[in-house]
């Protein structure tokens, strides 16, 4: 498509247009995206032949039963999904103002930092007056990078050196952490005054991060280097209160932040096991995309100020 088509497309273009599309891209069906646009099939159908001309590329592959969109209309719907998420962020901020908020974020912190850094950054937004609501998301690094890769996500808080979708991001740096290994403070190895290894850890069972997560690629690592296999599992989690509680009531161990397990050690709840993960990231820091707003980067401050008042 030529420079002077592609202008014109683009004035003609309406969100509507946009939802239509991805309408029919999740759909699959000409019939259902019709109906759930209030639209003929013909009219529909007409739209899309005349959007891939001006385009000059085929934005589905169709058949008797269903449609599938193409590499190209895979490209367009991706695009599609940001402007309609980014307007409807810009809807609820311009909301927020009307009601004299500050407006919203939506923060993915991972799930081991939740309990480390919230707390005290929410409290230093209360105390600088910012009238804001915080929307939460707790996950795996693999999880979460995705969304904020597409601006689903405002900031992601977690462990920089994360591959995929990270190289991508803005990054900043927080404060560098370990990752561990946690027991119950009634745990035989929490208690033990002899070294401990690797092979003695396996001996007992554990609580294990997700299959594609960063960590537990690590822990796989970590075991392989020390030619041992996956410990008895009795639980896939991310949750540290679960895999508190599990711990607690099953004599497990499990990997975990070192800010955390100090959390915990305080009361007496969790103690370190002496061990070493192999090539584990410890960089924690916060990942966005694109060029911060004004809101976003009074809140990335004030984490600052509290991921150092924490260290």
């Amino acid at each position: 498509m030529n420079k002077e088509k592609s202008v014109q497309w683009i004035r003609r273009l309406k969100f509507r247009h946009l939802e239509m599309l991805v309408m029919l891209g999740r759909t699959g069906s000409f019939g259902r995206a019709a109906d759930l646009c209030g639209l003929s099939q013909p009219a529909l159908s007409k739209w899309v032949k005349d959007l891939e001309s001006t385009l000059g590329v085929t934005l589905f592959e169709r058949s008797t039963r269903r449609m599938a969109l193409t590499d190209s209309g895979r490209l367009v719907m991706h695009h599609a999904e940001r402007v309609l998420t980014d307007m409807a962020r810009l809807h609820g901020q311009l909301e927020a103002q009307r009601s004299g908020g500050a407006g919203r974020l939506h923060i993915g912190v991972l799930a081991a930092l939740g309990p480390v850094l919230m707390p005290g950054t929410l409290a230093r937004v209360q105390q600088a007056g910012l009238d804001l609501e915080v929307q939460s998301l707790e996950g795996t690094m693999d999880h979460l990078l995705p969304l904020v890769g597409d601006r689903k996500l405002d900031l992601v808080i977690g462990r920089l050196g994360t591959t995929g979708y990270a190289g991508s991001l803005n990054r900043r740096l927080l404060y560098e952490d370990t990752l561990c290994v946690a027991a119950p403070s009634s745990h035989p190895l929490a208690r033990r005054r002899r070294p401990v290894s690797w092979r003695d850890a396996c001996a007992y069972p554990w609580i294990i991060p997700p299959a594609e997560s960063p960590i537990r690629g690590m822990l796989e690592n970590t075991l392989a280097q020390e030619h041992l296999p996956l410990p008895r599992v009795v639980l896939e989690s991310a949750s540290v209160l679960t895999n508190y509680h599990v711990a607690r009531r099953l004599d497990c161990l499990f990997a975990t932040s070192e800010k955390v397990i100090a959390l915990f050690a305080g009361q007496g709840l969790l103690r370190r096991v002496p061990l070493s993960f192999a090539g584990v990231p410890t960089t924690i820091g916060m990942l966005w995309s694109e060029t911060a707003s004004p809101l976003l980067e009074r809140f990335m401050t004030l984490l600052e100020q509290e991921a150092k008042a924490s260290l």
